[in-house]
């Protein structure tokens, strides 16, 4: 069954998703940068045409400590993507969690121009548009990185607000590694297994259609969260 078109889906901020079919009108203009968040060896493998690789679990720096890194250290690496201070960007990945955190890289480092590709590439290449392994190279661009911590819950802001009742840690990633019995696939240091305490645990995959992978409708993603007790008067801190 087909989605529901984004702006009938109840969403607050409908402007965050690009649909596919947008794409495809716009993938040709000068101001527009698709950016795929997979894995170089993915992306090499195929990728919609026009689009440069930043890999989503690396791609957004991080100190040694995990909080975030210098700013400018994400400026260099946007700027050599060819992004400008006025670009639109939209991030796709197969889809997975990683297009939202490059999302999120942006829009921490000031630029709000950002979209995710609702369905991903999987929706892209359900519709038979065209796909490409091409490596896609542009002039650089003048991005400056202008931090917004209002958006970024760092580990001393952690600790400050464990305790709080209007604070949700919300664990998005598997089961497994909620609980322990798997290891996090992210990259870097081995880290301790399980879970930050009182943390509630929703799967990412599960705000996805499993037909089409687009993003559920406001309505059934807000039922869905308030039953794991994600609640919108509440400060919630992802991870």
């Amino acid at each position: 069954m087909n989605p529901l078109p984004i702006e009938q889906r109840g969403y607050t901020q409908p402007e965050l998703l690009a649909d596919t079919k947008w794409l495809s009108r716009h993938i040709s203009d000068d101001n527009l940068r698709v950016i795929d968040a997979r894995s170089s060896k993915d992306y090499a493998e195929v990728h919609i045409p026009g689009a440069v690789n930043l890999n989503g679990y690396s791609g957004v720096p991080r100190d040694a400590s995990g909080d975030m890194a210098d700013p400018s250290i994400f400026e260099e690496r946007v700027r050599k993507l060819g992004i400008n201070n006025d670009t639109t960007v939209v991030v796709y990945d197969a889809p997975s969690q990683m297009m939202g955190t490059i999302a999120w890289g942006f829009m921490y480092h000031g630029h709000t121009n950002v979209k995710i590709l609702d369905g991903g590439l999987a929706k892209w290449m359900m519709e038979g548009n065209t796909v490409s392994q091409d490596k896609s190279e542009y002039p650089p661009g003048n991005f400056t990185a202008s931090p917004d911590n209002n958006i970024y819950c760092s580990l001393e802001d952690a600790k400050k607000v464990i305790n709080d009742e209007h604070s949700i840690f919300w664990d998005t990633r598997s089961i497994e590694e909620y609980e322990g019995t798997a290891a996090s696939v992210i990259d870097g240091p081995k880290l301790r297994q399980g879970h930050i305490p009182g943390a509630v645990h929703l799967d990412w995959k599960e705000l996805f259609d499993e037909e089409n992978k687009t993003l559920k409708p406001a309505n059934e993603l807000r039922t869905l969260l308030e039953s794991h007790g994600i609640k919108p008067e509440d400060e919630v801190s992802t991870y």
